[in-house]
């Protein structure tokens, strides 16, 4: 039987819908997906819920067209939702038993995990995830498996992801108005870490970036566990947005100029390219050339901004040694010329970008790292959805054109 799933991204530069289908517990596959840009968005936040429905209602129309392209004609129903945004804050909690008998059983660990899920958030909070991190047994840490060992106090140690409530309502406020059902809300960053990350650097220590238009996630790993994450309130759509005021340009333009020139770094230029060419806002304007050095000059500080302010979170936690596999970058913005460089070398560590590795179907995508966070939702769904996943006729609310 095929199992499908689809997932849904409303980003402040775009909005995505995929689906991904999978045979008999097989990898999935995506098999077709759609992007538009986003309306009624600000900062990763639904500011016009309106304009963020018809948002959808446009990739959702995207979505069928193509579809049909292929011969299945189908109206999506429900769909999981990628969630970003500085809205969302990561809290460690704790949850301890004392051991019976002195040595850890079974029916210990259970307590010790029942007890670490019950944190109580604000009713304003909604939780995303909980992710558990490794065991403490009395004054020893780092223990993944306590199962049979002596001691007194087992404790177990976890992250609760969660996010601003009413924003997540929003979100499905105008994924109602456009006829789809959210499933499940689910926290970007994650997902693209388990999109493109193997075991091993888990293990070995690595940290996911996923640049975002509105916003950057960070997600650090470590002895296999994730040991922090958060949200920086600054993104892609910051540096377009410098790039407007600097010389005085049309977003649209800033956004071009940005992807076809900007780099994150200042490096020499020869004389032939000093000046890059800003076409005008229409064709009975005269075009104009700006500086190659100021464009980047502008670019620089900004992304300098942000890598500032991971490298003061890393700090803080001690992180920043320990992630010997370096730093990933997912997200659209992980296509700005030379952000790797830059990253590389004002954290010192080694940088490359993340290509979802767990789900097949990317063979033909230009930028498949813009893809990851997605990517790590429809692999989500089909590994803890396996059999609740649905045929064409479930997924799609039994409606066929």
């Amino acid at each position: 039987m095929t199992t499908i799933h689809a997932a849904l991204e409303i980003g402040t530069s775009r909005t995505i819908l995929a689906v991904a289908e999978a045979e008999n517990g097989g990898r999935p596959r995506l098999t077709c997906h759609a992007e538009i840009p986003s309306a009624g968005v600000r900062k990763s936040q639904i500011v016009n819920i309106n304009n963020a429905t018809q948002s959808i209602r446009s990739v959702l129309k995207e979505i069928e067209k193509r579809q049909e392209a292929i011969g299945q004609n189908i109206t999506l129903g429900n769909a999981f939702l990628v969630v970003s945004g500085p809205h969302i804050a990561v809290d460690q909690f704790s949850g301890s038993v004392q051991v019976e008998n002195s040595r850890v059983s079974a029916d210990d660990i259970r307590a010790a995990e029942n007890n670490a899920r019950m944190m109580t958030l604000p009713k304003d909070r909604e939780l995303l995830d909980i992710a558990e991190c490794a065991f403490e047994l009395d004054e020893m840490s780092g223990i993944p498996s306590p199962l049979g060992m002596s001691g007194r106090i087992l404790r177990l140690n976890t992250l609760h992801i969660h996010a601003d409530s009413n924003r997540l309502q929003d979100a499905r406020t105008a994924a109602d108005g456009a006829h789809l059902e959210i499933r499940e809300p689910l926290f970007a960053t994650t997902c693209a870490a388990d999109a493109v990350l193997e075991d091993h650097e888990r293990k070995n220590g690595v940290l996911v970036l996923d640049v975002g238009g509105g916003s950057t996630g960070f997600a650090a790993y470590c002895d296999g566990c994730l040991a922090h994450a958060g949200v920086i309130g600054v993104g892609g759509d910051h540096i377009s947005n410098d790039i407007a005021m600097a010389f005085q340009t049309s977003a649209a333009q800033a956004e071009e100029i940005k992807k076809s020139e900007a780099s994150a770094i200042l490096s020499p230029t020869d004389a032939t390219r000093a000046r890059v060419k800003l076409p005008g806002s229409s064709a009975l304007m005269e075009s104009r050339t700006i500086s190659r050095r100021a464009l980047d000059t502008v670019v620089n500080a900004r992304c300098k901004e942000i890598v500032a302010i991971l490298r003061e979170q890393l700090e803080d936690t001690d992180l920043i040694t320990r992630l010997h596999t370096g730093v990933i970058l997912t997200g659209g913005g992980a296509a700005l010329k030379d952000l790797d460089v830059l990253i590389a070398h004002d954290l010192g560590l080694p940088v490359r970008i993340g290509r979802p590795i767990h789900v097949d179907g990317l063979e033909n995508e230009p930028q498949p790292f813009a893809l990851a966070a997605i990517c790590g939702a429809l692999q989500y769904a089909h590994h803890n959805y396996p059999d609740k996943s649905m045929s064409f006729k479930d997924l799609l609310g039994g409606f066929f054109k």
